[in-house]
């Protein structure tokens, strides 16, 4: 299904393994701030832009595995959309239900609408393995690029957000 893509998915992937590299530096400069909220904006912001990276990396290595057939690899790559719908879900979900504040209009969009919009490109893209492998390929590696620029989006924002307020992951706060 893949035939011909791997320089392709191994580019993607390798960018996705550093920046999840880098988002782990990062956590580790977070300090000061009231932990539960920390760990709310964490479960909305942080978490769900690792997830997408992950995703990429992970779907990346699946897709340069030598002889796996369209179909499991439709299904394996479904699976892995699953899994990330239930991270952007749940951050689009609380979002949008106001349990955390978004600080800026685009914290809605980066971290709740697009990329669950991406996420649910991946698994439809995902499910037509079975009916049209060709297709499907060009749509799981269209998804996993706009999951990727989507989570260094994220991944800058975070960043830049982390290093304005001291290194305290708090985005209900003012």
């Amino acid at each position: 299904m893949f035939a011909g893509w791997d320089e392709f998915y191994l580019l993607i992937g390798g960018a996705a393994g550093g920046l999840i590299g880098l988002l782990f530096i990062v956590i580790t400069l977070i300090r000061g701030g009231e932990t539960g909220l920390k760990l709310r904006g964490a479960s909305v912001f942080m978490t769900p832009t690792v997830a997408h990276l992950a995703m990429v990396l992970v779907l990346s290595a699946l897709a340069t595995a030598p002889r796996l057939s369209a179909p499991v690899t439709g299904a394996l790559f479904l699976a892995g959309a699953a899994a990330c719908l239930t991270f952007t879900g749940r951050a689009l979900f609380m979002l949008v239900g106001g349990s955390v504040k978004a600080t800026h209009w685009s914290d809605l969009w980066g971290y709740g609408v697009a990329p669950f919009l991406a996420t649910l490109a991946l698994a439809v893209s995902a499910a037509a393995a079975w009916i049209a492998p060709d297709w499907a390929a060009r749509g799981i590696a269209a998804s996993v690029v706009a999951m990727l620029l989507i989570a260094i989006r994220n991944a800058w924002d975070l960043v830049t957000w982390i290093s304005a307020k001291g290194g305290v992951l708090d985005r209900e706060e003012g």
